[in-house]
């Protein structure tokens, strides 16, 4: 071997040191637990429009692979006794511009002109279900249940009985929403992306001595 294509000893160690000892990559600092504390220039969380009662208010919750989710959450403290309940949806985060960030959630809870807390309600039993009587006599036999699958022919017996097939209808995947935020500090400034309500958001970091 050409003894001048050897690296003395001390270089190679040298070398060794730099490549060997890297620095561990920092986390980004928007991992983490964050409570929103303005919602359009209103302080949040808040009372509940329908009911003082519950406390009611958003989080982001972003883990280290930068994916997570955004919590709607109520509370409430009724006889001694705490209630809880939220709504999630999916999130990642492409932090790709840091300290600006881009922050898309799978579902969006506060278009459609639905308020997004609202507790689905469900009809009692007796209640009208929207479905008129066909007009049939009672025969007296129970339904079978069973059910052919076979279109209503029109000179059908049982075509006044019988429910038509029709084709169902495609469910479509819930549309997502879009967050784009600047980060200072523990304060996390954003406006969701094409909103008229709900758009300008500041939410602060949740500490792990904060009572959540």
């Amino acid at each position: 071997m050409d003894p001048r294509s050897k690296i003395p000893g001390l270089a190679l160690l040298a070398l060794s040191f730099t490549q060997c000892t890297g620095r561990e990559q920092t986390a980004d600092p928007i991992i983490g637990d964050w409570r929103a504390v303005q919602v359009d220039g209103e302080k949040h969380p808040q009372a509940h429009a329908y009911d003082e009662g519950f406390l009611i208010g958003e989080q982001l919750r972003i883990g280290d692979d930068l994916a997570g989710e955004l919590a709607l959450y109520q509370s409430a403290e009724l006889d001694g006794l705490d209630y809880n309940a939220e709504r999630v949806a999916d999130l990642v985060v492409d932090a790709s511009e840091a300290p600006k960030y881009r922050i898309e959630v799978a579902h969006d809870f506060f278009e459609g002109g639905k308020e997004p807390y609202d507790v689905p309600s469900y009809p009692d039993y007796g209640d009208d279900t929207g479905y008129a009587d066909t007009g049939a006599d009672d025969t007296g036999y129970a339904d079978s249940g069973a059910d052919s699958g076979a279109l209503a022919e029109p000179g059908d017996d049982l075509a006044g009985l019988r429910p038509l097939k029709l084709p169902s209808a495609p469910q479509l995947a819930p549309e997502g929403t879009v967050f784009a935020c600047t980060l200072e500090g523990d304060t996390l400034t954003c406006d969701r992306e094409g909103a008229e309500e709900f758009k300008h958001w500041v939410f602060t970091r949740i500490r792990p001595e904060d009572e959540v």
